[in-house]
């Protein structure tokens, strides 16, 4: 069908040619082309609106027809390789895209000549009619080969925009970023989400670039009404800044922390670094946070738009048994049950290997210590629990049968790779990190992602609700996990690799996939 589309396009813009060609050429020698009938072709092509400056519309036209006979050839000839495609790619436009856009202007433009004919002139030129039915058609047929693709003109209007957004991020924004420490840059994007998100108007033009919003993406799980299926992981916004513009780059919900009981001003620098390679971060905060007052104070002043979440761990320093650590843990479960803060659900922290303590409950009976007095809080809102990513089958297996039997509603997999020796990373890399502090996020923990996703919904059915994150850098990559069972996604360095459209991308994803199955 596509193939079809592409011939009657390109067959189409050749009778266009052909028309402009005729007119150009007697306005080239002077002479008025004879009409006939009820027209009056020399009333129209001698007005001065049958030019633009000195420049004849006719040549505009026979350029107009010529580039789309070229990009409609372009198509056709890659129409089942994508050769052409493929090396368009860096450049975030394809053939068919310049073409809908093309035909658009075309199409306007000659609506516009009509109402010129009509009621400026009112006399009537058939070449230029002619040509007004070919432009029109010219853009049915790109409209209806973007249809075939499973993409309205609107999402694909709004597809063009995520694409150009992306790669003006990856070209020019990101290399610039990429020359600066990370942690400044980090910090530095902390504030200005911040401080834009506390500005209508930039909240507004933020939102009509990046935010995609649709009630087909609505989704709800554990009784929480998700506008979208991604989230922003814990671990970039730790205290709380940027609940007020994240909506506006499209998340459909957020997890503030880890915060701890008590504050905790982070691990010895440097505590982020850059894997380019790799494609993936180093990190080594050690659950740096203001604490869970100074949070909670913060949060109660702000009307929180999208599902927010805590992620609560124990205060990153030495605890001088399991229970003295498990009361720290439930304290700042305490403070927030019973703060005015408006969140809807609760991440429990388990794995993050950058603390003193190391992961001291991932071990099932420590697990099962943790959970059994989380139990007595009776707490109002669901949590999910922050899995360890480098554990085995038989190990993740173990655990999941202790959190299923307590009140949590999900997993979440999972947290940083702390294996050494990971296959994902470059040997560069490996050699690198040995000599550094930290973990790794990113790619490097996609396919032990995948893996425990698909061992828990397989094993466990619909008794958690599944978040997958970990190595998610394109829509295909979201669509992946929630293909292995995830219900919800959420990222962090997808987005400081691809830039924050990549939230937009994967909604206009899910929204194409939904209506390609309707």
């Amino acid at each position: 069908m596509q193939l079809l589309l592409s011939l009657f396009i390109v067959s189409l813009s050749i009778i266009g040619i052909a028309d402009s060609s005729y007119i150009s050429w007697h306005e080239w020698q002077n002479i008025i082309p004879p009409c006939g009938g009820n027209f009056d072709c020399g009333a129209v092509l001698a007005s001065s609106w049958a030019y633009i400056g000195p420049l004849p519309i006719a040549y505009l036209g026979l350029f107009y027809y010529l580039t789309v006979f070229i990009l409609g050839l372009l198509h056709v000839v890659d129409v089942d390789q994508r050769i052409i495609t493929k090396k368009l790619q860096r450049f975030a436009v394809q053939p068919i895209e310049l073409l809908w856009l093309l035909t658009l202007a075309g199409d306007l433009f000659s609506l516009y000549l009509i109402w010129i004919m009509a009621f400026a002139i009112g006399e009537w030129c058939k070449y230029c009619l002619v040509s007004a039915a070919i432009s029109g058609s010219l853009f049915i047929l790109t409209s209806l080969y973007l249809k075939t693709a499973q993409q309205t003109p609107a999402l694909f209007i709004r597809s063009l925009v995520q694409k150009k957004l992306g790669f003006l991020y990856r070209n020019l924004v990101k290399p610039c970023c990429f020359l600066i420490d990370a942690e400044k840059v980090h910090t530095a994007i902390l504030g200005l989400g911040e401080q834009l998100g506390q500005i209508t108007i930039a909240k507004g033009i933020i939102k009509t670039c990046f935010a995609v919003n649709s009630p087909k993406l609505l989704t709800t799980k554990a009784s929480i009404h998700f506008p979208n299926r991604v989230g922003l992981s814990a671990g970039f916004d730790y205290n709380g800044q940027l609940s007020n513009i994240l909506p506006a780059i499209g998340f459909g919900w957020h997890t503030i922390g880890t915060v701890t009981l008590e504050p905790y001003a982070g691990n010895r620098k440097p505590r982020l670094g850059r894997f380019p390679d790799s494609k993936g971060l180093l990190v080594n905060k050690g659950l740096k946070n203001h604490g869970a007052r100074a949070i909670i104070a913060h949060l109660g002043q702000q009307q929180l738009k999208i599902p927010t979440g805590i992620s609560i761990a124990s205060t990153n320093k030495h605890f001088d048994s399991t229970r003295d650590q498990i009361l720290d843990i439930l304290q700042c479960f305490w403070l927030f049950e019973h703060s005015g803060v408006d969140h809807k659900y609760y991440e429990l922290n388990i794995s993050c290997p950058n603390t003193f303590e190391g992961e001291p409950f991932t071990t099932p009976s420590r697990l099962s210590l943790l959970l059994t007095a989380l139990d007595q809080l009776h707490l109002t809102r669901p949590v999910f629990i922050k899995m360890p990513i480098d554990q085995g089958a038989q190990a993740t297996r173990e655990l999941l049968a202790v959190v299923a039997k307590h009140t949590v509603a999900g997993v979440i997999f999972g947290n940083l790779t702390k294996d050494k020796t990971n296959p994902s990373v470059t040997p560069a890399d490996r050699k690198r990190w040995k000599t550094m502090r930290g973990n790794i996020s990113g790619k490097p923990t996609w396919e032990r992602s995948n893996a425990h996703i698909a061992l828990t919904k397989k094993e466990f059915g619909n008794r958690f609700v599944i978040v997958g994150t970990g190595g998610i850098f394109s829509p295909a990559d979201a669509a992946e996990k929630i293909h292995l069972g995830a219900d919800l996604v959420q990222l962090i360095t997808g987005m400081v690799f691809q830039g924050p459209q990549l939230i937009g991308e994967i909604n206009l994803d899910q929204l194409r996939r939904m209506e390609k199955h309707t």
